[in-house]
């Protein structure tokens, strides 16, 4: 089936009231975001985005449900998202990709301009964000590694590998791709902020909304 239908929207809403979301694939009683889709759909437990879905918003979704905490993952607010996600398709990648990358570089990377403040990175960061292109990032990345090796800072090590993921998402020529890329930096982030003892990055990136946003993104006018 190629089309997500009024039947396969109940199915899943009522899967979700009963099942908990878990990391990875998981199972027919407890299946991640996209196994939870083909199963309302299909009956089939797989995280092969489905033909009625956006592989922007479903490469992001695979990413940033692992990464994000349980309890945001199974919040009313996300199980109610999901189904919204279902039937995007496949011809607004452009809007979607956008959504998310100005997320990622206007929400999710600043958030580290603390720890590049106290790692000895804070020029090269700030400028990532104020350039957002792939040389500036590849910059920041390099730099945070650099503290890295003479500091042993684990903030620093996850700050450079969330710079190296927004550099593969500033440079792919594949959307999807560059999606994947810019969830990945969400995620190392959140790493940074973990071995920072900053228990409040996701509240403050708000992932879930930027999912939101992305369902509903439509052509600029």
């Amino acid at each position: 089936m190629t089309t997500w239908t009024d039947e396969a929207n109940e199915t899943l809403r009522r899967y979700l009231v009963t099942h908990k979301l878990p990391k990875g694939l998981g199972s027919n009683e407890s299946a991640c975001s996209i196994a939870a889709i083909n199963l309302a759909l299909t009956g089939t437990l797989t995280d092969n985005i489905p033909p009625c879905m956006s592989v922007v918003i479903g490469n992001t979704t695979i990413v940033l449900q692992d990464a994000m905490p349980a309890e945001l993952r199974n919040s009313d607010r996300y199980k109610a998202w999901l189904p919204t996600a279902a039937g995007t398709g496949r011809d607004r990648k452009p809007e979607q990709l956008a959504v998310l990358m100005d997320w990622m570089w206007s929400v999710v990377l600043p958030e580290l301009q603390r720890v590049a403040d106290t790692n000895g990175f804070s020029a090269e960061w700030r400028e990532m964000c104020k350039q957002r292109t792939a040389y500036a990032a590849d910059a920041a990345a390099y730099a945070a590694r650099a503290a890295t090796y003479a500091t042993v800072e684990a903030t620093a090590r996850a700050a450079a590998y969330a710079a190296d993921a927004a550099t593969y998402a500033a440079d792919a020529a594949d959307a999807a791709y560059a999606a994947c890329a810019a969830a990945d930096a969400a995620e190392a982030a959140a790493d940074a902020a973990e071995a920072a003892a900053d228990a409040g990055f996701w509240e403050r990136v708000d992932p879930i909304g930027v999912l939101e946003r992305m369902t509903i993104a439509r052509e600029p006018t």
